[in-house]
């Protein structure tokens, strides 16, 4: 399992990386890791904070 920090770095690297294709990657990868539950339960943490990452980005716009 990530750490909470591995979380927040993969998150982040995502983002960077996949912009706005960010959830397309994410679906990708929980397809591929569906028969782990470890994984599938770190990529749903790395997706709820993309999430975050991104709702704080669009509250600190306005």
């Amino acid at each position: 399992m990530m750490t909470d920090r591995d979380v927040w770095v993969k998150a982040a690297t995502i983002l960077a990386e996949h912009g706005e294709m960010t959830a397309d990657y994410i679906i990708d990868q929980l397809s591929d890791a569906l028969d782990d539950e470890v994984a599938v339960e770190d990529w749903r943490r790395v997706a709820a904070a993309v999430d975050a990452i991104t709702d704080a980005g669009s509250s600190g716009a306005n």
